[in-house]
């Protein structure tokens, strides 16, 4: 993960549509119905049916320190009836209630989409909602966090069988752990290690790596010998010996712990304590990037303290690995001082054979099959994230992909909203018996006998394929605490239906390789692009071509093409700024751009004219967009 600017405060790689998109992108620089009301998809309820292991650590933050004023860790079994409802049982700790462990109950409801987002209401205020995605190895697994409302939390689950024993606990896990000790964000630690179980209660002698903000901060070890496990009727718990201290200890003491049904996920904390553990199984053979491939769901934990004090968040979010070392994250943050806002970057995982990455801030930990990752800080930024892949979805054509709707330009992934006027991406089987572009403005509704219905309105659409349809979304798709659900209709045949949040603005910035990731569309004054050979300089006035921006004034039709005159201004405050290598950000609070708005001659391609900020290092660095509602950090630009 890179920094968020302080304006948050106020076959995939090149498709022929998507290079369709920068086309007609460059081709610009050489020549200078009813509304549905929007329903969340609760067609996935089902898969979230029987008895699941808990294990929810959550806080309030004092807004101006981040001090941590209550903390809450809730462990028990929720069980789910497949039809919307939970009960749950277990005991919770409350650093209020003199921080000693109570027996918990509570009831509510929740939601699942076919594509595996869910919403759950939280287990300790039912008026708040937790977000998050079901995934993971065999049996669904569930992260999840409450980014809406006023608590930072995350939440795991696992599905449990009660007649789990030692045995049911096989081969070696890779463990991430956070820990607020003593309710005490300046005394969080967290780390990673290896279990290697026995069948019998032994996990033998463990090393432990990790960081204590109360020690310095900086990365130690310790090994642990004797570390045995008890497992009988679904009940386990962990003992970790130490002659440390818990102050001096990274790990210590008794931690609950439960493992899945299909013995790949281990999942616990201590019974009187705000800590977190999760183990994945190890892979069984030499990592590659190839296998940190598909759509993943994720949630975090955090507490960045590098810059002295502490600076809570927590997110959910989901992230689509390439399989070639790179990703691209979106992340739906709420810090202790600001209200959630929706975040999307690229980033690097290159695996080293035994499927671990290290980039001197966080240590990446690639499980069985690529289907679970983790990742622990280890640096002054503590964070437990945990990330459970999407199962593999397939249907009968035409078929949209559940979790591939993206946006056009940077392929933020499933969880990222989408926007009015957006160019939107849908990926599937059948949805087109042809391939066909559109010729002429304005973008029609129905393309070779090609409908795409979202919320019951008819979209303007610019490309269709067997594969891959691209359109524009309606303006009067709703954006406040809303949702989007596409249904392609081919030459009569109705497909599934996916539903995706929406939002007053999604910025993407249009990449020349076609999918967020690189070079960006971005010209000179005089229409010329911005490359390698012919770099931006300070102070001159760049185009940069984006989508996403939401509604402009004055507004223009569904598919027609933008006027030159006059020109159709983004109703939300919009800001640029440049990102280097090392995070730095020129300037530090974005510029205003010069303008903002929809490019005359297209539909649904926006524009963004600013001036290049001075004292940006040489060479290729990010280029990022910022709204009232989320930020980019994705594409990038040649600087001289």
């Amino acid at each position: 993960m890179r920094a968020m600017s302080a304006w948050s405060i106020y076959g995939w790689r090149q498709t022929s549509a998507a290079l369709h998109l920068v086309t007609l992108c460059v081709a610009l620089c050489a020549s200078a119905g009813a509304q549905t009301a929007p329903v969340f998809d609760n067609s996935g309820n089902g898969t979230l049916n029987g008895t699941y292991f808990v294990r929810q650590v959550l806080t309030v933050d004092d807004a101006s320190t981040s001090a941590i004023t209550h903390a809450v860790a809730i462990t028990g079994t929720m069980t789910f009836d497949g039809k919307g409802n939970y009960n749950f049982t277990g005991q919770k700790v409350d650093s209020t209630a003199g921080g000693s462990a109570s027996a918990y109950s509570a009831q509510g409801m929740y939601v699942a989409a076919a594509n595996g987002m869910v919403q759950i209401q939280n287990l300790f205020d039912g008026t708040d909602i937790d977000y998050g995605g079901i995934g993971g190895v065999g049996p669904a697994a569930i992260v999840a966090s409450a980014t809406q409302g006023p608590y930072l939390d995350l939440l795991v689950a696992i599905p449990i069988s009660s007649s789990a024993s030692n045995a049911s606990v096989q081969g070696s896990f890779q463990t991430a752990f956070i820990d607020f000790l003593q309710a005490n964000a300046s005394q969080v630690r967290d780390g990673y290690y290896m279990l290697t179980s026995d069948g019998n209660g032994n996990f033998g002698n463990v090393t432990i790596n990790g960081v204590m903000a109360n020690q310095g901060g900086t990365l130690v070890n310790q090994t642990l010998s004797g570390v045995t496990y008890s497992l009988s009727s679904g009940t386990g718990s962990i003992n970790f010996p130490t002659s440390a201290t818990p102050l001096t200890a990274l790990v210590s003491g008794s931690k609950a712990f439960y493992v899945s049904t299909d013995g790949n996920i281990l999942v616990g904390g201590s019974s009187n304590g705000f800590d977190l553990l999760v183990g994945i199984k190890s892979l069984s053979g030499p990592a590659s990037n190839s296998m940190f491939k598909g759509t993943y769901y994720n949630g975090a934990l955090e507490n960045n303290t590098s810059s002295g004090g502490n600076s809570m968040d927590s997110l959910f979010g989901s992230t689509l690995a390439l399989g070639e070392g790179d990703h691209i994250s979106h992340y739906r943050w709420r810090f202790f001082d600001m209200s959630s806002y929706d975040y999307t970057s690229d980033g690097v995982v290159d695996l080293a054979s035994d499927g671990t990455y290290n980039n001197g801030d966080f240590q990446t930990i690639l499980g069985a099959g690529g289907q679970a990752v983790l990742q622990a800080g280890i640096s002054g930024y503590f964070s437990l994230t945990i990330y459970f892949e999407a199962p593999q979805y397939t249907g009968s054509a035409p078929f949209i992909n559940p979790v591939q709707v993206w946006n056009a330009a940077s392929y933020a992934p499933i969880t990222n909203s989408v926007a009015p006027g957006e160019y939107v991406s849908i990926f599937g089987t059948g949805l087109s018996p042809t391939t066909l572009t559109a010729q002429s403005y304005p973008l029609q509704t129905n393309l070779g006998g090609v409908q795409v219905m979202v919320n019951g309105v008819a979209a303007p659409l610019d490309y269709v394929s067997a594969t891959q349809i691209n359109l524009v979304l309606p303006v009067e798709t709703p954006t406040f605490n809303s949702f989007a659900t596409f249904q392609v209709i081919n030459n009569g045949a109705s497909s599934n239906q996916v539903t995706v949040y929406t939002s007053g603005s999604a910025p993407g910035v249009f990449a020349i390789t076609g999918n967020g990731i690189g070079a960006a569309a971005v010209t000179h004054a005089d229409g010329s692009l911005v490359t390698q050979n012919s770099p931006a300089v300070a102070g001159e006035t760049l185009v940069l071509y984006v989508t996403g921006l939401g509604l402009v004034s004055p507004a223009v039709p569904n598919g027609a093409a933008a006027p030159p005159s006059p020109l159709s201004y983004v109703t939300e405050a919009v800001g640029v700024q440049i990102q280097d290598q090392d995070g730095n950000l020129y300037p530090d609070t974005p510029v205003t751009p010069a303008f903002a708005g929809l490019t005359p001659g297209f539909a649904g391609l926006y524009q963004i004219n600013f001036v290049v900020p001075s004292g940006v290092p040489s060479g290729l660095q990010w280029v990022n967009v910022g709204t009232q509602d989320a930020y980019t950090s994705e594409a990038r630009i040649y600087m001289q």
